[in-house]
């Protein structure tokens, strides 16, 4: 089943603003948590309603890449924060805003 929709909270949006122009020289990772919620026609719409900004292990310029440690920390700190069952919606990859 595709998604048809993304619903996202404000904090979760200015997270990953905020993320992306902190380091706006580099590619940045983070994780969008939240759950999907499918329709009788099929569709479904992802409600995020949590990010965690992950810092990168490898500086290379051809790879973002986060640690094993820092994905199973922010798997346990959601857990603990939310305190509910949730779902790893996706990863969000953002290309820097480089100036010109």
């Amino acid at each position: 089943m595709s998604l048809t929709g993304v619903i996202m909270s404000e904090e979760v949006w200015l997270t990953c603003l905020t993320h992306a122009f902190s380091t706006e020289t580099e590619e940045i990772m983070g994780l969008l948590l939240g759950d999907v919620k499918y329709s009788s026609n099929g569709g479904g719409t992802a409600l995020i309603w949590g990010a965690s900004p992950q810092t990168r292990s490898d500086r290379s310029k051809d790879r973002v890449e986060t640690n094993p440690e820092q994905l199973a920390a922010a798997s346990a700190e959601a857990e603990i924060s939310f305190q509910s069952l949730f779902t790893l919606i996706g990863f969000s990859f953002l290309i820097s805003c480089i100036q010109f």
